[in-house]
């Protein structure tokens, strides 16, 4: 199981710094995990699988970098701030945060049970009732904005790149997803 393209691009950012904390919201697998560690980083990860209500708890600041690949694309917008800011807050400052976000262009978008305006649960599948948020390019900045610098925002297809293990009984067909790449102010 390969890392994330994400994951590949902070290897490659923060190769050769000494002694670097990265946090990993949402490891899943822990296939970023594993390629960051054996990158020779110091990576606290938070199962969000197993996490409490309250998922950062015990975790102590500060770290140079977070990525999160799947953890920011689940919960309503307000859940999903809170975990933005919570990240915030335990980077140090110009910390780097490798993150994605569903896009508004998912074919998701609209499907199972409506939650919000931007939220939706597949009413089937490995993801039944799990609550996906949805963003256009605007409201991701909104949601950066008062914490990070953004450095890029991309939008890029998804269904080869997601987590399989997420997806088995109903594989990804038109999922969309925003890279976003910021620095924390």
């Amino acid at each position: 199981m390969t890392a994330h393209p994400l994951a590949v691009r902070l290897i490659e950012h923060l190769r050769g710094a000494p002694e670097i904390r990265v946090l990993e919201f949402a490891c899943g697998t822990g296939r970023n995990t594993r390629a960051l560690r054996e990158a020779g980083f110091d990576v606290v990860a938070i199962d969000d699988r197993t996490a409490s209500a309250t998922p950062f708890g015990g975790v102590q600041g500060a770290f140079a970098a977070a990525i999160s690949t799947h953890g920011l694309l689940h919960g309503t917008p307000e859940i999903i701030a809170g975990h933005v800011s919570q990240i915030a807050r335990l980077l140090g400052k110009n910390g780097v945060l490798y993150a994605t976000f569903g896009s508004i262009r998912d074919a998701r978008f609209g499907g199972g049970e409506r939650i919000d305006a931007s939220t939706f649960a597949p009413a089937e599948g490995d993801e039944r009732g799990v609550a996906h948020g949805f963003f256009s390019r605007e409201q991701v900045r909104a949601l950066l904005d008062p914490y990070f610098a953004l450095e890029s925002l991309e939008e890029h297809e998804a269904d080869e790149i997601a987590g399989s293990w997420a997806h088995r009984d109903r594989p990804l067909s038109g999922a969309v997803h925003w890279f976003a790449v910021a620095r924390s102010l």
